[in-house]
């Protein structure tokens, strides 16, 4: 497989998971008053989601590169993925109540960063 793709991959999962995470951090120590609840969750969410973005970023640095078809599996997968997240994003902001609309913008905006980074590094593999 060719390293600089994974390479570049991984780093852009880290270097998202970082900001995700240090934005949820800020989001949650400055959380305004007004709208508390939405925001409470909005960067939880988002929190959590970077927690994991790191998690799997990590496990690409720390474990054997995998091969291209491998990747380019995994990328579609994901792909498919990010559109049933965006999808489960729009029901949460069309339902009542301040958390679930907090948690649903966090989903959308995770979803689309997800859907264009996954789309663009499995048209990459593919170039490869």
């Amino acid at each position: 497989m060719e390293p600089s793709i994974l390479l570049s991959l991984t780093i852009g999962l880290i270097a998202w998971a970082f900001l995700s995470l240090g934005a949820a951090v800020a989001g949650l120590y400055f959380t305004p008053k007004k709208d508390a609840e939405f925001w409470r969750a909005f960067w939880f969410m988002n929190g959590i989601w970077g927690l994991i973005d790191g998690i799997i970023g990590w496990a690409n640095l720390i474990t054997t590169p995998a091969t291209m078809d491998f990747l380019q599996k995994v990328l579609s997968i994901n792909t498919f993925l990010d559109f049933i997240y965006i999808t489960a994003g729009l029901v949460l902001v069309a339902l009542a109540k301040p958390v679930l609309k907090g948690f649903g913008f966090a989903v959308l905006l995770q979803g689309f960063f997800l859907l264009i980074f996954d789309a663009v590094f499995l048209f990459l593999s593919y170039r490869a």
